[in-house]
């Protein structure tokens, strides 16, 4: 578990890592997923019409480094005031943030999404990478134009550059090109357009459910069996993206995620991600020593959803509103 040690009971450690439960810890599975999404949704503008980089940049540069800097600033003063203590029995998840005062330049790093570790909010390992791939996103579209077969084939072997580098020269400047796949795998379903979830609709109920079966082994493969990072990697990759095509061909999963809570999660997921791990910290450790731990996961999940909602009205949808503005200007 992230929170507490939990290696002294083999039993609950297998039943935590063990697929359904394992969903609840399986924090990378999801940031492939949004990166698989991710290049599917960014690849839509370009689909729609020519985007010069200059105004993409601008758009992408304050949707993600606003909000960045809006949390990293009072996170870093609340951890300089509470000057926090790890307690005994923590995991080494929780002990490796907040372990020493913050300094300016980690402050910079972590607001500019700058350079690794992200010790204060370790989920903008995630933006670090998404940031460097916009960079360059308008490349991923053209070479996605080439052909799925020759797009898939470069960007892995942009993934093997960069396991060589590290490998070879122990850095990681081209760290960014093992989710290249993960990103292309989007700009590809985007480009093949409703073809693709068509058919996947037409096939009979016994097939769409052999389909579903397939996705949750791909998402969940970690946990059921070992093998190299990559390859799990590119695994999660491949189930994402046939997620992203089920519910695409399902109007009734479609109906479901418009559900009006999940619909509200969605639009906040962005602000919900920046703000749940900082809450969870801070809840950990300025609790009362008698509070349990339900009642500080119960004050967690209220704090992180409070938060959200607030960072969305007053930074976010701002942020985006200030890019589009930028781009235009820029434009025209």
């Amino acid at each position: 578990m992230p929170f507490f040690h939990t290696a002294q009971d083999p039993l609950a450690v297998a039943l935590l890592t063990i697929p359904p439960p394992s969903l609840l810890w399986a924090g990378r599975e999801a940031v492939l997923l949004f990166f698989v999404l991710s290049g599917f949704v960014l690849a839509q503008s370009f689909l729609r019409g020519p985007q010069p980089w200059l105004p993409f940049i601008l758009r992408r540069a304050c949707r993600l480094l606003l909000p960045c800097l809006a949390v990293t600033l009072p996170v870093a003063l609340l951890v300089a005031l509470a000057d926090p203590s790890p307690q005994p029995g923590w995991s080494v998840w929780v002990t490796g943030h907040w372990a020493e005062a913050p300094t300016l330049g980690q402050l910079t790093s972590h607001a500019l999404l700058l350079a690794q570790p992200y010790d204060l909010n370790s989920p903008l390992w995630s933006l670090h990478y998404e940031w460097r791939i916009s960079l360059a996103f308008p490349l991923l579209v053209l070479l996605g134009a080439t052909g799925p077969g020759r797009a898939m084939l470069a960007s892995l072997a942009g993934m093997a550059l960069a396991a060589a580098e590290m490998r070879l020269l122990g850095s990681d400047w081209l760290s960014s090109l093992f989710f290249l796949p993960h990103f292309m795998l989007g700009v590809l379903l985007a480009q093949a357009g409703p073809a693709l979830p068509a058919r996947l609709a037409a096939l009979p109920p016994r097939g769409r459910a052999g389909l579903w079966l397939l996705c949750y082994l791909l998402l969940t493969y970690r946990w059921l069996g070992p093998g190299p990072a990559l390859l799990l990697d590119l695994l999660n990759g491949l189930g994402a993206a046939l997620l992203i095509l089920l519910v695409l061909a399902s109007r009734r999963v479609q109906a479901m995620l418009g559900w009006a809570p999940l619909a509200w999660l969605g639009a906040t997921s962005f602000s919900l991600y920046l703000v749940h791990v900082p809450v969870i910290l801070a809840v950990l450790h300025l609790a009362p020593p008698a509070m349990p731990l339900v009642a500080q996961l119960i004050a967690a999940i209220g704090l992180s959803l409070l938060l959200a909602w607030a960072l969305f009205h007053a930074v976010e949808r701002p942020s985006m509103r200030l890019g589009r503005a930028l781009a235009a200007r820029v434009e025209a």
